[in-house]
This record gives C-alpha cells, sequence and structure tokens, in this order.
C-alpha cells in the first residue's frame, strides 16, 4: 500500500476581492496548513471581456503571490460560465429545459453538451489556460469546467441535442428497422420511416416511449463525455505529468460517471452533508428521527457512499468540503460543533488524497452570499477554521495509507437509475435511496464496501451485492455465474433487457438460475403503506416495492409477507430479496449475508459508523448522543476515545 497524508486544500476566487488581500490570504493559508489552491472555474468574463481582448494579469499576479507563498494550485478550465457576449454571438448554445425553453445568462451552466459552436469555444479557452499556465511549476494539477450537469443541465432539449441525436441513433443502429424493433414502435403506431424523422422525447401528449427517452439519456452522456475529452485532450499535451480531475456531485445521476471519468486520473466529488440529508429525505422512504436527530452533521452513510462510489472511479480528492451552513438548502443549519473537522477525518478514512474546503472567504454578494467559508466576510475566521486546522494537525501525525479493495463489493449502475424512473409503477421508488440503504445496512454490521460498475473485475470479493441492476450485461451474468463468493441480489435486478424491454424469459432475465426465482408480477406500493413481513422471527414492514413470482427447482424460501409470498429466496450461494424492506430488517438480511461470507459482524450503536484505513480502524458519531465503540472491534487507541461525543472521531489501531 502507499503510504501519505491527505492535502488539505481550498476553493479560492482572487477576482471577488481587492487585490492587496490577496498577499495576506496567501500567507494565512499556509499558517493555517492549507497547502492546495483551486483558482479561476468562474474567471472567463474576467479573462475575456470581449472576444480576443484578454486580460490575463490579475490571474497572473495571484498564481505568483500563491506560488511564492508555496501553494500549490489547481487550477480550472473556465467553461462553465460562458461569457455574456459569447451567448449574445451564438444563442443557440444555451441549454433548453424540459419544456422546451432555452435557459437564460444571468447564473452558470448556460451551455448544452451537444452544441458544436459552444465545443469549440470551449477548447479554444482550455488551449489558452493551458498554453498560459500548464507548464507553471504551481500548476501541479487541473480541474475540468464544474460541476457537470448541475441544475439539470446534463440533458437539453434543444435543436443542437436533437440533430446530434439523430446522428448517433443512426450510427448506433445502421438502420431504422433495427431501432424500431429496440424501441418497439409498433406500439401506438410510432414506427419510424427515417432517423430524420426523430424527435426528442419530450412534449408528447402522455410519456414518450421509455426506449427513446433511455437512449436519448446514453446519448446525452456521450456528449458529457466528448465535452470532457476535448479539454482532457489538450491538457495532457500542454501539461504533461499534471493530473486532471473533474468534480462531480452527490445524488446525481443524470449522466453515466464512468465514462467521463475513464479520460481523468482524479474523481473528485463536492461533498455537502446537511443540504444533503433533506434532499434524500425527498425520495424513498425518509427517516424522519434521522432528519432530526443528524440536522446539524446529514446522514452517516450519505457521504461514505459517494466516497467509496468515486473512489472506485479514479484518485478521490473532495473538491469541495463543506465547512459552515449553506444557502442552496430548503433549510440551512449551522453544522454542529466538530462536524467538519468529523467529515474530514472521513474523507480521509476512505482514501481522499486531497480534502479542500469550500470557500476561503465568504463572499458578500451574489447569489451564494450566504454560503460559509473558513473565513467571514470581513476576513475573521469562520468558526470552520479552528476545526479545519485541528484536522490538518491530527491527520498528520497518523500514518495514512490508501484503502485496499473491500472484502464486500456493491454494484451501482447510473442507467439503473434511468430506467427505475422510466418503468414506472411507483412514484415513491428512488433507486439511489434503494442503493444506500442497502449500503446503510452493511455499514451497520461493521462492514467497508467497495462500490464498483458492472464490468468490474469481481474477483477476490466475498460478497457480491447486485441491488436494483435493471439491465444485467452478459458480461456480469458471467462473472457473477462463475464467482466463488456470496452473492446477495434483488429487488428490480435483471428487470430489463438493453433496450428497455421485459426479458423474454421473464426477470431477473439472464439471472434467473442463479437467483432460483421467476417474477411474475409486481407489487408497486405508496410509501406510507407497508406490507407487514417476517423473518427468522425479526417482524419488519415491506414498502414501495415487492416481487411476486414462482420458486425454481432447488431454491428454497425463507421469511413471508403478511399475504405469506416469500421474502428471501435462496438457492445455493445465491440469495435474492424480493421487497424492499425497511432498514431494521435490511440490515439483519445483510447481517447474515456477511456471515455466510465468512466475514465479521459487529453490532454498531444507530449512528456510529467506522472505515477501515490501512491498519487503522476510523469511527465516526453521526448521533447527537455519546456512543460506545463495540467491544468486537479491538485495538489501541490512536485518536480519541472509545466513548465518542457526537460529532466525534476516534481511530484504533486494526490488529486485523
Amino acid at each position: 500500500m502507499v503510504n501519505y497524508t491527505p492535502n488539505i486544500g481550498v476553493c479560492y476566487y482572487p477576482e471577488h476581492w481587492p487585490e492587496d488581500q490577496w498577499q495576506s490570504d496567501a500567507e494565512r493559508m499556509v499558517q493555517a496548513g492549507i497547502s492546495q489552491v483551486r483558482l479561476a472555474e468562474f474567471s472567463w468574463s474576467k479573462i475575456e471581456a470581449r472576444r480576443g481582448e484578454f486580460s490575463w494579469g490579475w490571474l497572473d499576479r495571484a498564481v505568483e503571490i500563491l506560488a511564492q507563498a508555496g501553494l500549490s494550485i489547481t487550477m480550472c478550465t473556465p467553461t462553465a460560465t460562458p461569457p455574456k457576449w459569447l451567448v449574445d454571438e451564438m444563442p443557440d448554445m444555451l441549454a433548453y429545459d424540459a419544456d422546451g425553453r432555452p435557459r437564460g445568462f444571468g447564473s452558470r451552466r448556460h451551455y448544452s453538451f451537444a452544441h458544436k459552436g459552444y465545443r469549440g469555444e470551449s477548447r479554444r479557452i482550455t488551449r489558452l489556460i493551458a498554453e498560459r499556465y500548464g507548464q507553471h511549476p504551481a500548476v501541479t494539477a487541473w480541474q475540468t469546467d464544474n460541476e457537470y450537469g448541475c441544475h439539470d443541465t446534463a440533458i437539453s432539449w434543444c435543436p443542437a441535442a436533437r440533430d446530434g441525436f439523430r446522428l448517433w441513433l443512426a450510427d448506433t443502429y445502421q438502420t431504422i428497422d433495427r431501432l424500431n424493433d429496440a424501441w418497439g414502435t409498433a406500439f401506438w403506431s410510432m414506427r419510424y420511416a427515417s432517423f430524420d424523422e426523430i424527435e426528442l422525447p419530450h412534449l408528447t401528449v402522455t410519456e414518450a416511449n421509455p426506449s427513446h427517452t433511455l437512449d436519448f439519456y446514453r446519448f446525452s452522456t456521450e456528449m458529457v463525455r466528448q465535452f470532457n475529452a476535448e479539454q482532457v485532450d489538450i491538457l495532457r499535451q500542454l501539461s504533461p505529468g499534471r493530473p486532471i480531475a473533474h468534480n462531480y456531485m452527490g445524488m446525481f445521476d443524470q449522466f453515466d460517471h464512468r465514462p467521463v471519468a475513464a479520460a481523468l486520473d482524479i474523481a473528485s466529488w463536492d461533498s455537502y452533508p446537511i443540504g444533503m440529508l433533506q434532499n434524500m429525505a425527498s425520495v424513498g422512504a425518509p427517516d424522519t428521527d434521522m432528519l432530526t436527530d443528524c440536522l446539524r452533521v446529514g446522514d452517516p452513510d450519505f457521504q461514505a457512499f459517494h466516497h467509496d462510489l468515486y473512489r472506485g472511479m479514479g484518485r478521490l480528492w473532495v473538491m469541495e468540503q463543506q465547512p459552515g451552513p449553506v444557502n442552496w438548502a430548503r433549510t440551512n443549519a449551522v453544522p454542529a460543533d466538530g462536524a467538519v473537522r468529523m467529515w474530514s477525518f472521513e474523507a480521509a478514512a476512505h482514501g481522499a488524497e486531497l480534502i479542500s474546503y469550500f470557500r476561503w472567504r465568504q463572499v458578500p454578494f451574489a447569489q451564494e452570499q450566504m454560503h460559509a467559508g473558513l473565513c467571514l466576510p470581513d476576513g475573521r475566521d469562520a468558526p470552520a477554521m479552528k476545526e479545519a486546522k485541528q484536522f490538518i494537525d491530527e491527520a498528520g501525525q497518523l500514518s495514512w495509507d490508501a484503502p485496499s479493495s473491500a472484502k464486500i463489493a456493491l454494484i451501482y449502475e447510473y442507467e439503473a437509475s434511468w430506467m427505475a424512473a422510466l418503468d414506472g409503477q411507483s412514484a415513491d421508488f428512488s433507486h439511489l435511496r434503494l442503493v444506500l440503504d442497502v449500503y446503510r445496512a452493511i455499514r451497520q454490521n461493521g462492514g467497508s464496501v467497495d462500490i464498483v460498475g458492472s464490468a468490474a473485475d469481481l474477483s477476490g470479493y466475498s460478497l457480491i451485492i447486485v441491488p436494483a441492476v435493471m439491465t444485467v450485461s452478459d458480461k456480469l451474468a458471467d462473472a457473477l455465474h462463475q464467482s466463488t463468493a456470496k452473492i446477495f441480489m434483488g429487488p428490480r435486478t435483471g428487470a430489463k433487457t438493453a433496450n428497455f424491454q421485459i426479458p423474454a424469459n421473464l426477470p431477473p432475465g439472464n439471472l434467473q438460475s442463479l437467483a432460483g426465482f421467476v417474477i411474475e408480477q409486481i407489487d408497486a406500493l405508496p410509501a406510507n403503506q407497508p406490507v407487514s413481513c417476517k423473518w427468522r422471527n425479526h417482524a419488519g414492514r415491506l414498502h414501495i416495492w415487492h416481487e411476486r413470482g414462482q420458486l425454481m427447482t432447488g431454491a428454497s424460501a425463507e421469511g413471508e409477507t403478511e399475504s405469506g409470498l416469500p421474502l428471501l429466496i435462496h438457492n445455493d450461494r445465491t440469495s435474492y430479496l424480493t421487497g424492499w424492506v425497511e432498514t431494521g430488517l435490511m440490515t439483519l438480511i445483510c447481517a447474515e449475508q456477511m456471515r455466510d461470507a465468512g466475514l465479521d459482524v459487529h453490532e454498531m450503536p444507530e449512528y456510529l459508523r467506522v472505515r477501515q484505513s490501512g491498519d487503522m480502524l476510523i469511527f465516526t458519531n453521526y448521533g447527537p448522543r455519546p456512543v460506545t465503540i463495540p467491544d468486537t472491534f479491538s485495538g489501541r487507541l490512536l485518536l480519541g476515545e472509545r466513548i465518542l461525543p457526537p460529532a466525534g472521531v476516534s481511530i484504533l489501531s486494526s490488529d486485523n
């Protein structure tokens, strides 16, 4: 394993502040222990106020001041905020919303990934900034654009997208007859005579053909991939040897991140635990106790899930870490004392090489003026500064190793989220929430998880979890059939073909013989009307989704609903869960899956979590009350005590 110390960064906007403050800002960053500064992601109009009229001097001076202070720089391409003059030159570059209306200038992300003219401008400004700073010794990394797809901009319903989609379909299907077969256009007389007849799947009288929409989402991912790859190619040429990142988001599935990440070195993301707690509570089956108990710290598993998700796509950085109240959630609470330190330790525990706080100083104007930073608008330290310094000091005294592979793999696919939404049946069903519930159950049993795609190498895992992977590729099916690991599947696994049709042999399709179960009916339930069930004398409830069908020869059922229908199907080394069960029962079932796989199970207090990092076990307490580390964990204390206060962190040396 590679030994390292997590670097600490900050997002800095010198263009927002008088130039005579920059030097003292840089000096204070160094004094705080910060080593990396992100610059320029929203700077295009400052660099080029009119076409061809460049003002590089301010950025040159900012770079030199930071470099002379000993700080390294993550330089960004500024394409997330094209300037007004460019919009005026090519107004059709704007993204369109699903109602067919262009999205106007005045905030950010006002472009369509499919617009060829804007793609050319993106390459032009990327080349210019890379030519100027690509060889600067202080510029040690790059970020492309900013938060692809934020504000529902991954998908544009514009003429440029329509024209590009037609070409993509022609290349994908080759003949219109193949497309008609794949989409099932015999239904409702939707047959097409040519690719030029195809419009975007919106503004229809009722829902558009789901296969049509699914392909449009795939096309939209390809546009994001191409847009990103074009910038990466320029940066590789003009700034060789520097790693390239993009900053993804939490709870965002509008494009498939893995093809985009394939061109990058670093998969970074922007971690905002408190706002995301509220957003996650709006989907699936909300935990009202958690909304109260975790108001000031966030969901105990949401951040960890995304750390593990993005760590599976490259080197993990947290490009934006929340340091105080934000401005964009439904309500915006002040973090609990210790929360910023705890979030930082959790990121490091999951392998984050950089934890970068957003932002250095709270800005007193425009859209994000209520978004906290490490400093107040007048320059004094904000409360988070003390916690950031404490984390920097404590983390620097520990020996960190890049995380090794866990023993548990959880397969997560972005296309499954699209399919689950397109399939309808239940407005309360959230694919991401279901996957997070399974992930949470493993964590509540003290487990560590790798989140992987269906094309990943599954060898070496003791337990492979396949929740709601709607389409199972032949490659994944072969890997699961050949694996000697314990396999835990369902619900909604193998529900559709790649063309969004019901498998000819019924779900779970090509995993049917492995699951030992044939699904014949779906019971899609209101979230507020759960069904009672029991498993091994444990009573519980099943909500939102339940699959009914027939057991195959050799399979057996365990547990049942109040109607006597099977809850858990066992078939050799595979188990298939037929419904979405509440957290307590999911935790018990996952504990049994872990034991069957030969893995240790720990009974954890409700909000206590652990992640192994090298030879360290890092514990975090997301609850409102002190909790004690279970006696089943042994080892010497490296930080904290065995009783953790709220938002507390303790670290044991692992003797495993």
